[in-house]
């Protein structure tokens, strides 16, 4: 897979979206300037690695097969999908939903203002830093233990310490993608402290 290709189900796509897709998603946004100011290359550049990144999370359903510009070879990408359903809406092999292409479009426009956001490895890790808590102090007299949770650069809770990087990048991610992302906990973590 070389370049910029946007073709629906082909064996070698490379971006949920055309170009002329996220201009459209991206206007009137917050976006709209920071997108419009870059070239047709940087787009490009810009789609497939939120395509990339967005192909690394885990959907519902089943990727379509074969792909659709040459029966003998699958498809590249994750979507288009079928055998689930969010919001009301079927997955079909015909079509990528809403909450894809915005996804992707949003996550463009934001790697374009700061295209190192994501680190960390590809399936997950909190964004590179180490999962769990760690004593942070013990007392002997009236036994007292405190822990806390690594911090890090990103991590502000061990419900995502599993989440792939890009969740962990992104969280509101997790608001476009809906029923559509299986398999991210996220949400609010809770450290108890026992005293004797």
């Amino acid at each position: 897979m070389a370049g910029f290709n946007a073709t629906l189900g082909g064996a070698e796509a490379t971006s949920y979206i055309s170009i002329e897709e996220a201009d459209n998603l991206l206007t009137n946004t917050r976006y709209t300037k920071t997108w419009q100011g870059n070239t047709e290359a940087q787009k490009s550049e810009f789609l497939v690695s939120a395509t990339f990144w967005l192909d690394q999370l885990t959907y519902a359903g089943t990727r379509c097969h074969p792909s659709s510009d040459d029966p003998a070879k699958p498809q590249a990408l994750s979507w288009p999908r079928s055998g689930a359903s969010c919001d009301g809406v079927e997955a079909t092999c015909a079509s990528i939903p809403n909450q894809i292409k915005t996804a992707a479009a949003i996550l463009a426009a934001e790697l374009s203002v700061n295209p190192g956001a994501i680190n960390g490895p590809i399936g997950g890790g909190g964004g590179g830093a180490s999962a769990g808590t760690y004593t942070k102090r013990q007392k002997i007299g009236s036994l007292e233990v405190e822990y806390e949770q690594y911090s890090g650069t990103s991590v502000t809770s061990c419900d995502n310490c599993n989440d792939p990087a890009l969740i962990t990048a992104f969280p509101w991610l997790k608001d476009v993608l809906k029923c559509w992302l299986v398999g991210v906990t996220g949400g609010v973590g809770l450290m108890l402290r026992v005293r004797s």
